[in-house]
């Protein structure tokens, strides 16, 4: 997973448990790796997150995990 940053632009990624990635103009971060991810924001309207498929989820922290609990319901249409 990656998420980027709407106000500088920054698309940032964590390759690994210990690796915090912040963006440049340091509004957003991401830590913990593919499978332990971890998001911060200043303000969560303003960064997408950005699944491994390109699936793209711009909005707040709720409908971040909602989005995230979608995808392992049964019969889910994965949006």
């Amino acid at each position: 997973m990656k998420i980027k940053c709407l106000i500088c632009g920054d698309i940032i990624e964590s390759k690994s448990v210990h690796d915090l990635v912040s963006c440049k103009c340091e509004s957003c971060y991401i830590d913990g790796g593919r499978y332990s991810a971890h998001i911060g924001a200043k303000d969560f309207n303003k960064i997408v997150k950005i699944f491994d498929d390109g699936t793209e989820v711009k909005g707040d922290l709720l409908s971040f995990f909602v989005n995230d609990i979608k995808k392992y319901l049964p019969n889910s249409n994965k949006q």
